[in-house]
């Protein structure tokens, strides 16, 4: 990892989470990290920063993140459309 890169995420605000890996998948992790004389953190959120990267680019997810907005911009405007029609009945 570059030195720039270490700095930035260094600065940036780090939670730490509990996740369950298969055995097997963590020893190919250690077995990354010892090669490349990194710590096994660093090549599961390297990791993740390319898988992630490259499924946001996919048409696939594209079209699903667009769906996804489509029905909540629908389910507001029906929640909208609602309290409207309340805020109507409650004046009339």
């Amino acid at each position: 990892m570059a030195e720039e890169s270490r700095k930035a995420q260094g600065k940036e605000r780090q939670v730490v989470v509990s996740v369950r890996f298969p055995a097997a998948l963590l020893e190919w992790i250690h077995a990354v990290a010892a090669v490349e004389g990194i710590t096994a953190n660093t090549v599961i959120r390297n990791g993740m920063d390319v898988y992630l990267q490259d499924r946001v680019a996919s048409p696939a997810f594209q079209q699903a993140s667009e769906s996804y907005l489509a029905q909540a911009q629908a389910q507001v405007a029906t929640a909208r459309g609602l309290a409207t029609s309340e805020s109507e009945r409650a004046h009339a």
